[in-house]
């Protein structure tokens, strides 16, 4: 297993990959450093999601056109959906990525955490 980030203070990891086949990220919008997320919403949190998967997946060799799936942890899936699908469609276009959305209490004051998959070649 590669760890993609290996500036962690617990024992985990924000990116791996596994058997150099199988990418797996889960991602806030806190950038790195901080300790509470970007302002302005769950769009502003869902971009530096992006921004963050971006870094990781060019230091894993790939793009977002190679992530095949999304597990998104929203604190008001009703309400956040509609910013984190706009950001989604500036983000992905029409690649099609399977997303399952989920409501859940999140820490640190965020509105979306997100996994996601990529199958690397």
């Amino acid at each position: 297993m590669q760890f993609i980030d290996s500036d962690f203070q617990f024992p985990i990891s924000s990116a791996v990959v596994h058997s150099g086949r199988v990418f797996e990220a889960v991602v806030t919008g806190i950038p790195d450093g901080e300790r509470h997320p970007v302002p302005g919403g769950a769009a502003a949190e869902m971009r530096e999601i992006f921004r963050q998967l971006d870094t990781f997946l060019t230091a894993a060799g790939v793009d977002r056109f190679a992530v095949c799936t999304a597990r998104l942890y929203l604190q008001d899936v009703l309400a956040d959906i509609p910013a984190v699908n706009l950001a989604w469609k500036e983000y992905f276009g029409e690649h099609p990525v399977v997303r399952r959305a989920y409501g859940v209490q999140l820490q640190a004051g965020m509105r979306v955490e997100a996994a996601f998959t990529a199958e690397l070649a």
